[in-house]
């Protein structure tokens, strides 16, 4: 009689309860304990040049930081005083430039040291997650990378845009008939491609 009771007590458990709660287990896999605060210095060489990258996302630096992203969401301005890469001449020691730049976690010299690539797998108040210069100072190319634009990138709640295969992904340029393509290896090993403005 009492098993019977159990039998009858004993409900199935709704389909959409079976599809939702392995999904938000994942999903706190991600979750992040705090907020990013990192101080970061960079530094990459060839024969020629050296780029230096420094970001400071410190409570120091959060009031300018939320003016920045909570208005223009542009991290190159000269009110950008918390993120800046710079290039040097290695010879000299000569500031060939200094810009600002949103917070990057890895750099890529291009060979013949033409081009400086920036990467990040930074996203809080991090409006782009590439960008590129040329040796003169110009930018190039910016492109915010996030899970709804771009298949196989994994993001945290806040925190972080896991897209570039760490901690050295394989990066290239190719020139082409007066284009210039650029490939990252992606976080599964796949290159994926972006196409810079044409260099002056």
């Amino acid at each position: 009689m009492l098993e019977e009771s159990r039998m009858r007590c004993r409900r199935p458990v709704p389909a959409l309860l079976r599809i939702a709660l392995p999904l938000l287990a994942a999903g706190a896999l991600l979750a992040d304990a705090v907020g990013y605060s990192a101080i970061v210095d960079l530094r990459e060489q060839t024969d020629l040049v050296v780029a230096e990258h420094h970001h400071d996302w410190s409570r120091a630096t959060q009031d300018a930081r939320w003016k920045m992203i909570s208005t223009t969401k542009d991290p190159f301005t000269q009110e950008n005083t918390y993120s800046y890469l710079r290039l040097l001449d290695r010879a000299s020691g000569r500031e060939i430039f200094k810009k600002p730049v949103p917070a990057l976690t890895h750099l890529w010299i291009s060979p013949d040291s033409r081009f400086v690539v920036g990467l990040s797998n930074v996203k809080l108040w991090n409006p782009y997650q590439i960008v590129v210069f040329d040796r003169s100072g110009r930018r190039v190319f910016e492109k915010s990378i996030t899970s709804a634009s771009w298949p196989g990138v994994q993001e945290s709640v806040t925190n972080a845009v896991v897209w570039y295969k760490e901690p050295t992904p394989a990066i290239r340029l190719v020139e082409s008939q007066g284009s210039v393509t650029l490939s990252v290896e992606d976080r599964l090993g796949t290159p994926r491609q972006f196409r810079l403005r044409a260099s002056e």
